[in-house]
């Protein structure tokens, strides 16, 4: 397992209390002798407290000093390999202890060996032997209940082995036993020999009083130690502030010496400056040649100005043709009938306009446009009320939320107004247009709408005749002939593919140069070779093969209509369906 980020991991989700432990395990003396050993740490740490020793072995814990070295802890990774160091020679039973275990033990039985030591030196001990990386041991420790579970009746199966041992090993050798525990290393164990027959004394307090003196001195020692390091490392940064000082000096002494050689040397050559009469020509020369240019380049700009206009002129001008496109917008959208000398028009204002935006330098005249999108909506206004642009309605009303988030238009209202105003014209001209044919066959009584909303046509298959509902839709209009049709179909195609999900399958036929299919979801989309076979004779052949009426057909073609009207489920009208396709959703 990766051990370097793992553990710096690791260490980052351990609690406060697992740095204090740390802390609090340590002796005040040994931490008077590592603040005293750097001082930037004890400047850090003592900061607004006293920086003798003898005061700051008795606040050590006191919560700020506490608050900063356990915030040094965790930052510096330095600091605290140290620290971990210094504790695992504090708490050498516990290091001694978890060292004699086996990482695989340790990893099984986790959860005891943490209520026999607790969770903080269980952590602490498993940092200092290097086992936190290992995948279990790693995935507990940050459980939050490594930290709060409080010790259950389970961690006395990991001490039974244990002291079974022992207790077989006190029968045989019962005099040895007795022996160790009234030696030093076993002065402090509290096990009763045989039911209490061997218990130890405490030492009395005579004989603790050398050690006292002894102490007492050693602290002594210890304080002078301290003291006597302070001085030096005082007399090492005195030293080192003048020796920064003295360099200073001596750099601000070679700047000024070097300065006054330097003004000295100018004063030198003024007084005895040569005077060139050679130069002086050339500099009347190119002074009367930079006139020239000067000249030459003001003619420039006044052919400049003659050819491409001056701001003025040019505002004028985009006033008059904003004023005018503003007037035959108010047509297109209240209007009845466009002349077509107004469509013309229109044209050859927006192309003047056009031109006049690529002029250089136009940014002069136009100023920083604003994001309030009246250009976009003037631009609404001035489309052709046709099928072909009733896709760019619907798209441009999914895009209003996202034009204004990107600031090119402030007032989503106003837009989405202009959307609607004009989806209306187009289908409203779209109806208009095609009423008086549609009433030539008796009207079926069934509801496109109706019949798709109530989920009936999902049990339904859809044939549409392509080309005979696009022409049919653009009949006797002067815009069918542009190069725009491809786009039109295209646009058509991924309307029905959207609309597809409605019925139970969509076949959209179109005659094309050579067979071919495209399948969009549950929609086919078939292109007929027209030199062998018709897209007629396909949706005839198709629809007469079935067994069952449950067919839609949309087509105006009175040769399809008349072949397999006793065959289809209903005629769906071309216009209907059409708007239908692209009607705003409720």
């Amino acid at each position: 397992m990766e051990s370097g980020l793992k553990t710096n991991e690791i260490l980052s989700k351990l609690p406060a209390r697992f740095y204090e432990r740390i802390i609090r395990d340590i002796p005040s003396s040994a931490w008077v002798l590592i603040l005293t050993s750097d001082p930037i740490l004890k400047k850090v740490v003592l900061e607004g407290f006293s920086l003798q020793p003898a005061k700051f072995s008795r606040m050590v814990l006191q919560p700020p000093i506490m608050n900063r070295l356990r915030r040094e802890l965790q930052t510096n990774e330095k600091f605290f390999e140290k620290i971990l160091a210094q504790w695992k020679e504090e708490q050498t039973a516990v290091v001694s202890y978890l060292g004699m275990l086996d990482s695989d033990f340790i990893a099984q039985n986790i959860w005891k060996l943490r209520d026999l030591l607790g969770p903080e030196r269980f952590c602490i001990g498993l940092c200092a032997l290097g086992l936190q990386a290992v995948q279990r041991v790693a995935e507990t420790v940050v459980e939050e209940d490594f930290w709060s579970k409080l010790p259950d009746a389970d961690l006395f199966e990991l001490l039974v082995p244990t002291l079974t041992v022992w207790g077989e090993f006190i029968e045989k050798h019962p005099g040895l036993s007795a022996d160790f525990l009234q030696s030093q290393e076993g002065n402090s164990f509290l096990f009763d020999i045989e039911g209490g027959q061997t218990e130890q004394e405490k030492p009395g307090a005579e004989s603790k009083e050398p050690f006292k003196k002894v102490e007492k001195k050693l602290k002594k020692a210890q304080l002078d130690l301290v003291h006597i390091g302070e001085q030096l490392s005082g007399a090492r940064g005195e030293n080192e502030d003048l020796r920064k000082r003295i360099k200073g000096y001596e750099t601000e002494f070679e700047k000024k010496l070097a300065d006054a050689v330097s003004r000295i040397r100018r004063e030198w050559f003024e007084r005895y400056q040569h005077f060139d009469r050679e130069g002086a020509v050339k500099e009347a020369e190119r002074l009367e040649s930079l006139l020239q240019r000067t000249r030459r380049a003001l003619e420039l700009q006044k052919k400049a100005d003659e050819e491409y206009g001056v701001i003025s002129d040019i505002r004028a001008k985009l006033l008059e043709i904003d004023l005018s496109l503003n007037r035959i917008e108010a047509v297109y959208a209240d209007s009845l009938v466009v002349h077509k000398e107004v469509e013309k028009v229109k044209e050859a204002l927006l192309t003047e306009k056009s031109r006049l935006s690529k002029l250089p330098g136009i940014r002069k005249v136009l100023g920083t446009p604003h994001g309030n999108g009246g250009d976009i909506v003037a631009r609404i206004n001035l489309l052709d009320p046709i099928p072909a642009n009733l896709p760019k309605m619907n798209n441009l009303r999914k895009m209003a939320q996202s034009l204004c988030e990107i600031g090119l238009v402030s007032d989503t209202a106003q837009l989405e107004e202009a959307v609607r105003h004009k989806r209306r014209q187009i289908l409203e001209r779209l109806y208009s247009k095609f009423e008086p044919e549609r009433r030539k066959r008796a009207p079926d009584p069934r509801f496109l709408e109706d019949f798709i909303s109530s989920g009936q046509s999902r049990r339904y298959e859809l044939f549409i005749d392509g080309y005979n509902v696009l022409l049919r839709v653009q009949e006797g209009d002067e815009h069918s002939l542009r190069p725009g049709f491809t786009q039109f179909r295209e646009q058509f195609i991924e309307a029905v593919a959207a609309k597809g999900k409605y019925f139970a399958k969509v076949y959209l036929v179109f005659d094309g140069v050579e067979d071919s299919r495209d399948l969009q979801a549950n929609t086919e989309i078939i292109y007929t070779d027209k030199t062998r076979r018709s897209a007629d004779a396909v949706i005839i052949e198709r629809i007469a093969a079935r067994k069952d009426k449950k067919v839609l057909l949309v087509t105006a073609d009175e040769g399809i209509i008349s072949v397999v009207e006793d065959r289809i489920f209903a005629l769906v009208d071309v216009v209907d369906f059409y708007m239908y396709l692209f009607e705003q959703p409720k």
